[in-house]
Order: structure tokens, then C-alpha cells, then sequence
């Protein structure tokens, strides 16, 4: 990483953070978009700050269908669904409940 004057040394480019953590560029974006860890979006790319990255990555991960630690926090089963895959799910989901007949 460059030390371009004027700019803070705690924001990373996704190339840059890719790099500190060992993952490829597309991976810090995914978890991006996911919301897996704080961005800040920049015309096409992101922006992260090391901190905050730092900060929720050393958070304990749960277990899927695990209880939650803390009672005040909503059932994720409460919260709309969101990432890659979604609409298909979805319309999965609903076809699988509401299947259609053809009647040729």
C-alpha cells in the first residue's frame, strides 16, 4: 500500500483489504454485498475501514439455527432474506406451494 498524502491509512481499497486478509478481491465484494463486513460503496467499488473490518471479524460467528446470544435480537427467519439467489428461492418457493397445471 501507497502513502498517498491527504489520504487516511485506515481506508482500504478492495484490493487492499483483499490482500491484508488473504482472500481474492471477489470474495472481500461478495461479503461485501452480503453485508458480512462494513463498506462503504464508491461508484462501482468499496471503501472499508480496517477498524471496522478488524472489529466484526473477530465477533464470534453463529451456527446456522443456532440460538443467538442476545434475546432482544429478532429471529433472522423474522427479516426478509436478501443475497444472491433470492428471487429464485422465492419463486421456488411459491411454485412449490402453488404449483401450476397445464391443461392442454
Amino acid at each position: 500500500m501507497t502513502d498517498t498524502p491527504g489520504r487516511d491509512p485506515d481506508v482500504l481499497t478492495t484490493a487492499e483489504l483483499a490482500t491484508k486478509l488473504g482472500l481474492s478481491p471477489q470474495t472481500v465484494r461478495r461479503m461485501a454485498n452480503a453485508g458480512q463486513i462494513p463498506a462503504l460503496k464508491t461508484g462501482k467499488d468499496f471503501r472499508y475501514s480496517w477498524e471496522a473490518v478488524r472489529e466484526v471479524l473477530r465477533q464470534p460467528h453463529h451456527q446456522p439455527g443456532g440460538p443467538a446470544d442476545d434475546p432482544d435480537t429478532p429471529n433472522p427467519s423474522d427479516q426478509p432474506k436478501k443475497g444472491a439467489g433470492y428471487r429464485a428461492q422465492r419463486r421456488a418457493r411459491t411454485t412449490a406451494q402453488h404449483p401450476t397445471t397445464n391443461t392442454d
